[in-house]
């Protein structure tokens, strides 16, 4: 498959390669399926005018993309960052439906962004920003149509803005209406370690299977932010040293294991794990090809190439970011034997969580942390196994088999609401 064109485009492209041996083409002659689902049901880009605090105005390009809601309302995150764009949230929202299939949840994808130095504004700025953005989709969003969540660069407090505003121009109070909020304003306890919990506990499948014992395991984190440190959490409550942990600025490591808890507390007073006293700096370069036994990609999107490929060490890698491994580095990986737990199911916690959240919301009745995490797991642990068992019937990759369900699965929606 080819590497080029925009992120959308090879997301659509990374789609219909694993689609191919489903043939849907020629069991659904006629019905155009392949279209229907690779195509965004909505896209909406807009302009948000914002007055700073100094009475200036500066303008950001904003988008909301809905892309399939066959098998529910549309889902996704927010992000809010300079490079944001169009192309990207495309993709971002064409992965979301996929992923909540992966997981049979009821939920369709979607996703939206403003392209703006985020980080950079005032406290204030953000408020206005955020409420604005919320009020040009007020009749776009909902617990019924469309469920926003935080992403990149927002957070508790942005899901509370956008809740504020939307009920103030809809007249109507519906906590089911976005999730990632703050527990007080109907929050689900669990969310913020879902992702990175989520991804241990696909890990701990893939080791059972592997025959690999997590007890006195090692572990390599590229990209220690909310999911790389939760991920570290639980894998280090089986016994699992993280002996190497990096970010967008360094990279340190332990062979004996680096003290978890005192990293992230380093990490939040310091903005970095830099400088970590538990630790001996690495180079950064070095992080991805680490002797270990599990490998977690939490950071950044293709990451691991064909030229890094051959030199990985790991036995197992659970995709915490979305998209870290090109397509060309996924087959010399899979040639290479080592399991790969694709980011649709790898990084699907969270998203798992805001299910949660969401039926949580509508019954206004909330559960335990344990009850949320054991819920999570039950359904996390069941989606691997579904594909697990596929991929080991058809001699094929986790990925190609988690690719196939959640495409069958979608597949059955649409064609049974029929295609009006």
């Amino acid at each position: 498959m080819s590497t080029n064109g925009s992120v959308f485009d090879r997301a659509k492209g990374l789609f219909l390669h694993y689609a191919k041996p489903l043939k849907l083409d020629e069991r659904h002659p006629g019905t155009k399926i392949l279209e229907r689902l690779t195509t965004p049901d909505k896209i909406m880009a807009f302009r948000l005018s914002l007055q700073m605090d100094d009475g200036s105005v500066q303008v950001f390009p904003a988008y909301r993309v809905q892309f399939n809601d066959d098998l529910g309302p549309y889902k996704g995150g927010l992000r809010f960052h300079p490079q944001v764009t169009l192309e990207e949230v495309k993709a971002l929202a064409f992965w979301m439906y996929l992923k909540t299939a992966v997981v049979n949840i009821p939920f369709g994808g979607g996703k939206g962004g403003i392209t703006v130095d985020y980080k950079s504004l005032s406290t204030a700025e953000k408020e206005r920003l955020t409420k604005k953005f919320a009020i040009v989709l007020a009749n776009d969003i909902g617990e019924n149509t469309d469920i926003p969540a935080p992403d990149v660069n927002t957070g508790p407090q942005e899901m509370a803005w956008m809740s504020h505003a939307w009920r103030m121009s809809t007249g109507q109070y519906n906590r089911a209406m976005i999730t990632g909020k703050p527990l007080d304003l109907g929050g689900s306890l669990g969310r913020t370690e879902a992702t990175g919990h989520g991804c241990a506990i696909t890990m701990l499948e893939a080791a059972r299977d592997a025959g690999i014992d997590p007890n006195g395991a090692t572990m390599v984190i590229q990209g220690f932010g909310n999911a790389g440190r939760y991920a570290a959490i639980e894998m280090g409550h089986q016994g699992t040293k993280t002996i190497v942990a990096s970010d967008s600025r360094a990279a340190v490591h332990n062979p004996d294991g680096l003290d978890v808890q005192a990293l992230i507390e380093h990490k939040d007073k310091t903005g970095s794990v830099a400088n970590f006293p538990g630790g001996k700096t690495m180079d950064p370069n070095g992080v991805l090809t680490a002797e270990c036994d599990f490998l977690v990609p939490a950071a950044l999107e293709d990451c691991i190439t064909a030229e890094i490929a051959p030199k990985i060490q790991a036995k197992i890698i659970g995709e915490a970011a979305n998209g870290p491994t090109t397509q060309d580095a996924i087959h010399i990986l899979y040639e290479r034997g080592i399991t790969v737990i694709p980011d649709v199911l790898a990084n699907s916690g969270g998203v798992t969580v805001s299910y949660f959240e969401w039926v949580q919301n509508r019954q206004e009745y909330y559960w335990t942390r344990e009850e949320v995490i054991d819920r999570m797991r039950a359904r996390l642990v069941n989606a691997y196994r579904e594909i697990a068992d596929r991929a080991k019937a058809e001699d094929t990759s986790l990925r190609q088999a988690a690719y196939e369900n959640a495409i069958e699965r979608v597949v059955r929606a649409a064609l049974e609401r029929g295609a009006q």
